[in-house]
């Protein structure tokens, strides 16, 4: 599965590339946590656009796209904001990014 994070939007509506990970590429324990957290979301039953409250035209928003062998999902959700309704989507940005960091 291959996972990429983009950060887009703000006043300049510049995109801005945050991770790419290919789970193929990571021992398989790790591979299976991440993808085991995409599940545990719901990551592929999510709508494409996630809004917690706050909208407007210069939002910053997060983009993550999941490919698997069985198509592709993306899912857009603020930035800026944390709420309840898009943590769990914050979270495994963090998580992603922890792991290219290492």
């Amino acid at each position: 599965m291959e996972i990429t994070v983009k950060r887009r939007g703000g006043f300049a509506g510049l995109t801005e590339d945050i991770t790419a990970i290919n789970t193929a590429h990571l021992e398989a324990a790790v591979a299976q946590r991440v993808e085991h957290r995409l599940q545990s979301i719901g990551f592929f039953n999510l709508p494409a656009t996630v809004f917690g409250g706050t909208v407007g035209a210069d939002l910053r928003v997060y983009e993550i796209t999941a490919t698997t062998d069985h198509g592709q999902h993306t899912v857009t959700f603020p930035a800026d904001e944390s709420n309840p309704t898009t943590a769990p989507l914050h979270q495994l940005v963090q998580t992603l990014r922890q792991m290219t960091e290492q």
